[in-house]
């Protein structure tokens, strides 16, 4: 079973690549602002495979970006490895990663660039930690993605969704720690 968190327009098309059991989790069941639903959607599955789509945009509260974006991958991260004897879980980030601030950038994009940065960051030290883990065979893949159409950034040009989706389909079936896709 793949469980999706973020009921997004890339959790959809995802779902609609993939053959089988694919499970999209979002807000009205599970917010992952809140810890409490955050344990609770731990709790409530054992999935093969955990995906992290679920981010907030520049336009929300720098609160709540920081929140969804880091803060609660994170912790999903953390509390389905610890309950996976196998598995993959897969944190979808950004490409803003690489040039994370500039002069004169608004509140909100610095702080969604930031909480991509550390969701990476966080990628590369977390697989550092479990490296030489034995006893289980979970691995832990960020994908950085460069701007992809969809209700996120306003259906603006960009990479086609179904690019984005093939790829991340191509990390279940090939698991690897780090893509970065920039177009």
């Amino acid at each position: 079973m793949i469980l999706i968190t973020g009921d997004s327009d890339l959790a959809r098309e995802i779902k609609n690549q993939c053959s089988g059991n694919v499970h999209i989790v979002g807000r009205a069941l599970y917010d992952l602002s809140i810890k409490k639903d955050c344990d609770r959607l731990i709790s409530d599955y054992t999935p093969q495979v955990v995906i992290n789509t679920a981010a907030l945009n520049q336009s929300n509260d720098v609160w709540n970006i920081l929140t969804v974006n880091y803060v609660s991958a994170t912790y999903l991260t953390l509390g389905f490895y610890n309950k996976l004897d196998s598995g993959h879980i897969i944190n979808i980030s950004s490409t803003s990663t690489y040039w994370t601030s500039w002069p004169g950038i608004s509140d909100g994009r610095f702080f969604y660039n930031l909480s991509k940065e550390a969701l990476s960051q966080f990628g590369k030290n977390f697989n550092r930690k479990i490296v030489d883990t034995v006893d289980k065979s979970v691995t832990v893949s960020t994908i950085e993605l460069g701007a992809f159409k969809s209700k996120f950034n306003n259906y603006k040009e960009s990479m086609s969704i179904e690019k984005v989706a093939n790829l991340v389909i191509q990390c279940i079936q090939n698991p690897v720690t780090t893509i970065a896709c920039i177009k």
